[in-house]
């Protein structure tokens, strides 16, 4: 059966916020396994699933202590891969990262879900893939040389 958290994420259509605050280590675990362990339902644009995991010394009791490794270990399992790089496209589907927001002091963990059918705007450049694309720079300038050795 799936939590009442879990069905919230599976139903974002877009960009939310969830926090984990007086959840303990089996509950992150569930949650986690209930809302990540099937892609999404196609989307017209990729989303984020931000967790609030920690916070600054006058909030920090309200968190499991190991509430970050906890959910990034079950997103492991269910294949997710970790890039600090990751952002809001299709091309981050199934990536996670870790952030410190010291503007409001929390620590969160940004989920880029896994979405079926790879997304609107993956299938419009799939149809493209047998077109060649022109360089941004032109193939005999020497910025061009020097990005290609």
């Amino acid at each position: 059966m799936v939590s009442g958290m879990a069905a919230s994420i599976r139903s974002s259509l877009e960009s939310s916020t969830f926090d984990l605050a007086g959840h303990d280590a089996t509950s992150i675990q569930s949650i986690t396994h209930d809302a990540f362990s099937t892609p999404f339902p196609p989307l017209d644009q990729m989303i984020r699933i931000t967790f609030v995991v920690g916070a600054g010394k006058l909030s920090r009791q309200k968190y499991d202590a190991k509430a970050m490794q906890i959910l990034t270990a079950a997103l492991r399992e269910l294949d997710y891969v970790e890039d600090r790089g990751a952002g809001c496209s299709f091309d981050c589907a199934g990536c996670f990262k870790t952030q410190h927001d010291t503007g409001k002091n929390l620590f969160t963990v940004v989920v880029f879900p896994k979405v079926s059918g790879g997304g609107n705007a993956s299938n419009s450049a799939s149809g493209d893939a047998n077109e060649e694309e022109e360089p941004l720079l032109p193939t005999n300038s020497p910025g061009y040389k020097i990005a290609v050795c």
